[in-house]
């Protein structure tokens, strides 16, 4: 069965918010359920980010992305920050269908790079990330500032 992809919006979010609750205790971080809806709610409404919700009624699986530019090619540059799919959804074709949506989502709006992030060790997402197109970035080294950084 195929799965539907649909945009998200921001009255959708909450059929969606309990994965994004799920992704945030993925990676040990406890936020009050009414704040994430609003702030993924107000990314979505001022157009400072795009989602994607795998499966329209029962959702199993999100892409949250982030929209910037880059200078150096004068053309978008997206960061794809999340991606999770429901444990029991997962190795059934969500992640990639997700990514590859985001790619077509990107191309649509003139193509662009899409830049993403994961940890040293979470190899199965790096095993998807190299079959949907995506390589280990060898021009620059990445930082982070801030309290959250590292």
């Amino acid at each position: 069965m195929k799965r539907r992809i649909a945009l998200a919006t921001p009255e959708s979010v909450p059929k969606w918010l309990p994965l994004f609750q799920a992704y945030l205790r993925f990676y040990r971080v406890e936020q009050a359920p009414d704040s994430c809806a609003e702030f993924l709610a107000e990314r979505l409404r001022r157009r400072q980010a795009v989602a994607f919700v795998y499966g329209e009624d029962a959702p199993s699986g999100f892409a949250l992305m982030y929209a910037g530019f880059s200078s150096l090619t004068l053309r978008p540059a997206w960061l794809l920050h999340d991606l999770y799919i429901a444990p029991e959804a997962r190795r059934q074709g969500a992640g990639e269908a997700l990514i590859r949506r985001c790619q077509q989502y990107a191309r649509e709006l003139g193509g662009g790079e899409i830049t993403l992030q994961t940890a040293h060790d979470n190899l199965p997402a790096q095993a998807l990330y190299q079959k949907t197109g995506f390589l280990p970035d060898q021009a620059f080294r990445v930082y982070c500032w801030g309290s959250d950084a590292g």
